[in-house]
């Protein structure tokens, strides 16, 4: 498997690594890093950047494509459901994108989730501690992507030493991402996504030569009938419940995707990429889901061996299946750093701009044009990059698997939904009323979810795990009602008190 593997990888880092160095000549100053302000560096630059980078961040290597590889013996055709919530999530918030960007324009700059939120409520604690949530959750999240991706490719490669393939492999997410700032990742996400088209186009040409020879009946025939038709059992209801909540409302409080509308120029780069995204990852989740099942048509699981493993080792019985090796490699490497230099990137200006920043009392008019800033800003990236994968290590040694990780993380990021909601729907004078429970949702959101889902996983509730991203939606929107209930009580009681008096 070595000669198309390597190829593979040799390729993707040369690209990668060329392209982070191309944009690091366009870097002038911090604007060109991160999207600040309007008409720098740090761009989408038209809808099908921002469609094709939305879709390609969507399909992480850990959480998605190995996740259904691992998941699919047990799942089979249930794994549709995925694909179809995210989609749903995608176009739910398609429905809130021009609001959004109505909202932003207000600002005399670009501001982050956070900083919109602090603003909306006028509370820099909420701002404060919704940034050091979403920092927490993203810098997990890339970790996981990073450690767990690693790994995965460098089992195909098994007469190098691990570690150095992973250290190689993992390292250039942050070089590239580091260089180049937004730009070259909004940049590469695009090619990464055309990585995974082809790794999708390679494995059907390659299932439909390999059935067309042995024959489409006995091929289909056998894949496990159960494997092939969805079955209800009451076990999956906390899983397409959890499932349903977390993908649902997961793109609404999504850093990365705020960050691509603070970079594009025209609310029509947002609203048609918004659109257009959503029929993008229906279609290649789909796709991946069954591309999972086909591999049945050929292969049986072994013990202890992802899947997807056994089905490239198959594949290296022909010339044809080399070839799909190499398309395969560059679509799942391309899957890997796609999600993790998004995660990376959201991560480094939550942490630069609403947790660092504030300290500084610097405008952010004068630190968007500093070149010095482009230094620390890096340094940032670096550091919080390592001592994320640090942690999700430790987090992996006491026994938190990809699925737990994945339910924690992304869930616990729900308790931002609802305030970000009620600044849709209501006007600054009454989400500012609304500033303590705002910050109240956001903080026991995050607790309660990582609380449910640590709970689960000691306990060896599995369903308690799926659950956490409802716990931390149901108790964040608890608070926001009880608190906007409260204020209207308030209001009425004053309005009334007056009357009463005379």
């Amino acid at each position: 498997m070595n000669v198309p593997v390597l190829l593979a990888l040799g390729l993707s880092i040369a690209l990668y690594l060329g392209l982070g160095l191309w944009f690091s000549f366009r870097i002038r100053s911090l604007g060109d890093i991160f999207p600040l302000l309007l008409g720098q560096n740090a761009r989408v630059a038209n809808y099908r950047e921002f469609a094709a980078s939305t879709v390609a961040a969507t399909i992480s290597l850990a959480t998605v494509v190995v996740a259904f590889y691992e998941l699919v013996p047990s799942l089979g055709l249930w794994l549709l459901w995925p694909a179809i919530t995210t989609a749903m999530g995608l176009l739910f918030f398609s429905l809130l994108v021009e609001k959004i960007w109505q909202k932003m324009a207000m600002y005399d700059y670009r501001p982050t989730l956070h900083a919109y939120l602090g603003t909306e409520f006028n509370s820099s604690k909420l701002a404060f501690v919704a940034s050091l949530f979403t920092a927490i959750g993203y810098l997990s999240a890339f970790a996981v992507e990073l450690t767990v991706g690693a790994r995965f490719l460098a089992g195909m490669l098994p007469q190098i030493p691990q570690l150095a393939t992973v250290i190689v492999i993992a390292a250039i997410s942050f070089t590239y991402t580091g260089m180049g700032g937004f730009r070259v990742v909004v940049v590469t996400d695009r090619i990464q996504m055309w990585f995974i088209w082809l790794l999708l186009l390679a494995i059907g040409v390659y299932y439909s030569v390999h059935a067309s020879q042995q024959g489409w009946a006995e091929s289909i025939g056998r894949i496990p009938p159960g494997l092939r038709t969805l079955t209800w059992n009451n076990g999956l209801l906390s899983f397409i419940a959890g499932i349903l909540i977390m993908n649902l409302l997961t793109f609404t409080s999504n850093m990365g995707l705020w960050q691509r509308i603070a970079g594009a120029q025209q609310p029509s780069v947002v609203i048609r990429g918004m659109w257009s995204s959503v029929m993008g990852a229906l279609l290649s989740w789909s796709l991946l889901v069954f591309a999972a099942v086909g591999s049945f048509m050929f292969v049986r699981p072994v013990t202890g061996e992802n899947i997807l493993i056994t089905t490239l080792k198959f594949m290296q019985a022909s010339a044809l299946g080399r070839g799909t090796v190499f398309c395969i490699v560059l679509g799942l490497y391309g899957a890997m750093l796609s999600t993790a230099s998004t995660q990376l990137i959201a991560a480094t200006h939550t942490l630069y701009e609403d947790v660092i920043a504030p300290f500084r009392k610097v405008d952010v008019h004068l630190r968007a044009g500093m070149k010095i800033e482009v230094f620390r800003s890096r340094l940032i990236l670096v550091f919080a990059a390592v001592v994320a994968v640090f942690v999700v290590e430790l987090l992996r040694a006491f026994g938190f698997t990809v699925a737990d990780m994945a339910f924690a993380v992304y869930g616990a990021a729900l308790g931002l939904v609802p305030p970000i909601l009620f600044t849709l729907l209501l006007e600054r004078e009454v989400t500012q009323r609304l500033s303590t429970p705002a910050a109240w949702a956001v903080t026991l959101g995050f607790v309660s979810c990582w609380s449910a889902a640590a709970y689960g996983r000691l306990t060896g509730n599995a369903n308690l795990v799926f659950l956490s991203p409802v716990v931390s939606t149901t108790v964040a929107t608890v608070i926001m009602i009880m608190g906007w209930l409260l204020m209207r009580l308030r209001l009425t009681t004053r309005s009334i008190a007056p009357g009463a008096e005379a």
